[in-house]
This record gives C-alpha cells, sequence and structure tokens, in this order.
C-alpha cells in the first residue's frame, strides 16, 4: 500500500482565510504533506487544482467546499464537501437535501466538527451539527484541531475562579500561543457518535483536519498570526492507503484519493507528538483487509495493529474495548463476533496522554 498525508479543511481569502492557495500549498509542503483539499465556505472555487512544487517539494491541491445556511440562526451545521465539480451551496438551507446532492453528484461529504462547546468570549454559539435527523453522508470529521482548542479553552474558563473579561483574554492567549499543551484528543461526544452509528450497522467514515485560517490575533502590542497554517498541517491530519502510487496526472491521482477517503481507506494521525505514517490496521481471514473494508469473519480470522512508535493501543468494537496492549507497538487480536472493529493508539506527550492515531473500521461479517 502507498501512504499518503493530507489535510481536507482549511481556507482562503475566498472566503475566511487569509492566504491564497500557492502560498498555502507551500505550508503544506513544507510541513510534509502529499494532498491538501481546500474548503472554502459556500463557494466552489474551479482552476486552481494541481501539483504546486518548490525547491523543497510538491504537493497536490484539490477544491471542495464547506457548506452552510448563512441564513441559519444561529449558525451551525457546516458540511465538508469533496469530489461534487460543481456548486452546492443554494442545498445549503436543507441539509439532507445537500447531502443527497452530493451522493448524485459522486461526491462524499462529511459532517464537519459535530460537536463544539459554546464559549462565552466569542462572539458565535458553537458551530456543530444540530440539523438531525439526517442520512446517507459519507462520515464525521471526528478530529477538527480548532474545535478542540475551543473546547480546551471552554474547560480552561471553567476553571477560573471568577469570570473577568481581562482574565478570560489572558487565558485565551494562554492558550493560543502553546495550543499543543491544552488539545488532548477528538471531542468525547463525537467518539460516542460514531460508535453508536457503527453498532446500528452503518457505514460511518472518519476523517481529521486542521480547519486553518490563519487567524491574526492581537492583544495590546502583542501582534501575532495564530494557529498559522504550516503548524496546523503538522497536527491533525488524514492519512490515505492507496492501491497504485501517484503518476503526476491530476485527473487520475485526484480519483485516487477521493476514492479513498470515500471508501475509508485512511486513518487519523496527529503528527504533532511522533509522526503516525506507518500504522497498519489489517484482518486476515480467508483473503485480507484494510480500512474500511468487509472481511467474513471466518474461523482463525485475525486483526493486525502495528505502529511506527510504543503507544497505547486500544482495539474498539461499537464502543467497548475489546483488547489493548500498553506501550507496545503491536496487537494481534482473534475476534469472535461480528461488527465494526477501529482501532485509537495514545501516547504521552507534554505531560499529558494525548489521542494519537484513530483508524476507520474493519467490518468483520
Amino acid at each position: 500500500m502507498y501512504e499518503l498525508a493530507g489535510n481536507m479543511h482549511m481556507h482562503t481569502f475566498y472566503s475566511d482565510g487569509e492566504k491564497w492557495h500557492a502560498d498555502i500549498a507551500a505550508d503544506a509542503i513544507a510541513a510534509g504533506l502529499d494532498f491538501i483539499i481546500v474548503t472554502d465556505h459556500n463557494v466552489w472555487v474551479d482552476g486552481v487544482e494541481g501539483y504546486y512544487e518548490n525547491e523543497n517539494g510538491r504537493v497536490l491541491l484539490l477544491t471542495g467546499e464547506e457548506i452552510h445556511n448563512v441564513r441559519r440562526e444561529p449558525q451551525a451545521s457546516h458540511l465538508l464537501v469533496y469530489g461534487v465539480e460543481t456548486e452546492l451551496a443554494d442545498c445549503a438551507p436543507y441539509p439532507q437535501q445537500l447531502i443527497d446532492a452530493v451522493r448524485a453528484h459522486g461526491g462524499c461529504c462529511f459532517l464537519a466538527h459535530p460537536h463544539e462547546k459554546d464559549c462565552r468570549i466569542f462572539p458565535y454559539p458553537n458551530l456543530g451539527w444540530h440539523d438531525w435527523p439526517v442520512e446517507n453522508y459519507t462520515g464525521l470529521e471526528i478530529w477538527n484541531y480548532m474545535s478542540s482548542f475551543v473546547s480546551a479553552l471552554v474547560d480552561a474558563l471553567e476553571r477560573l475562579p471568577v469570570q473577568i473579561e481581562l482574565l478570560d483574554k489572558l487565558t485565551a492567549v494562554r492558550l493560543a500561543f502553546n495550543p499543543q499543551k491544552f488539545v488532548v484528543g477528538p471531542e468525547p461526544r463525537t467518539l460516542a457518535l460514531w460508535d453508536e452509528l457503527l453498532a446500528k450497522g452503518k457505514r460511518v467514515t472518519a476523517v481529521g483536519n486542521s480547519d486553518a485560517h490563519g487567524t491574526p490575533m492581537s492583544f495590546g502590542p502583542l501582534k501575532r498570526i495564530i494557529f498559522p497554517y504550516e503548524f496546523l498541517f503538522r497536527a491533525v491530519n488524514t492519512h490515505v492507503l492507496l492501491e497504485r502510487p501517484l503518476t503526476g496526472d491530476l485527473a487520475y491521482d485526484k480519483q485516487l484519493i477521493l476514492k479513498a477517503i470515500g471508501q475509508g481507506h485512511s486513518f487519523v494521525g496527529y503528527d504533532l507528538p511522533h509522526p503516525t505514517k506507518g500504522f497498519r490496521f489489517s484482518a486476515t481471514s480467508k483473503g485480507k483487509g484494510i480500512m474500511g473494508q468487509e472481511v467474513r469473519l471466518n474461523a482463525g480470522a485475525t486483526l493486525q495493529i502495528s505502529t511506527p512508535t510504543r503507544a497505547n493501543i486500544r482495539l474498539i468494537r461499537h464502543g467497548e474495548v475489546v483488547a489493548s496492549m500498553q506501550n507496545d507497538t503491536h496487537l494481534t487480536h482473534i475476534p469472535t463476533e461480528p461488527g465494526a472493529y477501529r482501532v485509537e493508539c495514545t501516547l504521552p506527550y507534554l505531560g499529558k496522554e494525548r489521542g494519537w492515531i484513530y483508524s476507520n473500521p474493519i467490518y468483520l461479517l
């Protein structure tokens, strides 16, 4: 298999970002990514896709869209859309119609940052997914780095002895300048929702992203770009596994990547504590399967997990841990029940146990 690291949620000047495509591509190259998908709000930007190169390497830049109903009060329910090749923002007021339109156009879509927390120092409510019920979406953005920062900030503000505006702002500055000290993993409610859907027999694919904007911040004389694109591209990413290597042909390579994303041949990796490249989760029975695939649960079916460094590994079926290994690089398990099996890996980083790898499921039938 050929592994590519990519990020699939970011913004340019076309919406609320702070850079253009070429500059973002340069940041992705510097961070060591293989591909990125730019997802401006409610605008599908045509004519910018392709390979971007400089003296440090190259990256494949694709375009998608983050669609939401701008007239909704309060704002919420953002949908990440890939592979559609046309503008669908007109469907935004009707989330199920939007999801159906994505599928009709052969694309895939993910509920962006499904669960967020209200933060008292921001002038808007949480932007999680509020328009339930919906169905037939491809999956969930289980880890959004910017949402994780907001959650960490909310937790920090709740621990303050008093609510004072200056103290709130100082706390926000402290977290914004050192987010890696406070972000610990995906939102637990999103993981719980994912497990609930998998337990019901749904095929739900997970992705993880940065939600990069290149946000400028000023506090008195202090001025800084918080969460620069390059920094975020070194944090939470989606790693896809391909059957064939990229060729350099835009159309061909684009379809390879989008197919892998849509089918869940991928895992979410927090690459800042330690690179996640090389992680593998597979099943062997009468044949072999990787993440996102179905495998028959015949006698002797075996699940195998391998990590690129020592970690705490958990094999999860429908929200329950069925096997685990502490401070190791391998776990092998012979399952006895059908279902969706996924992997979570954590490791210590900056004094805390952090989420590190979240695999897509293997479906044992």
